[in-house]
């Protein structure tokens, strides 16, 4: 699984990456995804870095996300930049799928965000790669394939998208750089993973399909 505004050269050379203005914001896309919503002092502090990211650039370069919907992505299982019909799939993959994520690991995970990125289509908050994460993303890739040709592999970084681009034609030439040298402390605990099918990308119109508490029982 790949997230849509990472790259290898926006994560490893971001002072060079070309900025893109997101075509699918705000477009019927559906998705079907394994969500940690951030918790209620994530999003403030979220908030935070957002307002200093975009006092960086002229009003109307970014979109911007309610704060209740920031998330990270534990896994994409109907992958909204495909072109597949997601409902199709998911009314042939619901029960496999449903039966593996009742049987995840009940414990919580623990991220430190720690670092901005100016990614390709969005700014986003970094921390580091989790090896539990991983391995969970790897299982479900494999116990819930997405439809020939559709494969992503999966990506190593935990990220949140705090900002998307709507007009990257007026961030700075230094923007990358600005971005980077902003500072980043964010501690989030993820006790809760919602099963969602998201209607308007990117998670606009959510439904909460399942909830699953990560506290052990």
């Amino acid at each position: 699984m790949s997230s849509p505004i990472l790259t290898d050269r926006g994560l490893t050379d971001s002072a060079k990456t070309e900025f893109i203005r997101d075509p699918h914001w705000d477009t019927a896309q559906v998705s079907y995804t394994l969500q940690a919503a951030a918790p209620e002092a994530v999003q403030r502090a979220f908030e935070a870095l957002r307002d200093a990211i975009e006092a960086l650039a002229p009003p109307g370069t970014f979109w911007r996300l309610p704060p209740a919907r920031l998330h990270v992505s534990v896994h994409v299982i109907g992958q909204p930049r495909h072109a597949y019909d997601k409902d199709a799939y998911w009314a042939e993959m619901r029960d496999t799928a449903l039966a593996e994520l009742a049987s995840i690991e009940r414990q919580p995970f623990h991220w430190r965000f720690d670092r901005l990125i100016a990614a390709p289509l969005g700014v986003i908050a970094a921390a580091a790669p989790d090896p539990r994460l991983q391995a969970l993303r790897r299982y479900l890739l494999e116990r819930v394939p997405p439809p020939q040709g559709c494969y992503d592999p999966p990506y190593p970084l935990v990220h949140c998208t705090l900002l998307r681009y709507a007009a990257p034609e007026n961030l700075p030439q230094d923007f990358a750089t600005r971005v980077a040298a902003l500072p980043c402390h964010v501690d989030w605990t993820a006790r809760r993973l919602d099963l969602l099918r998201n209607a308007r990308y990117p998670s606009l119109e959510p439904q909460i399909l399942r909830s699953y508490s990560l506290e052990p029982a």
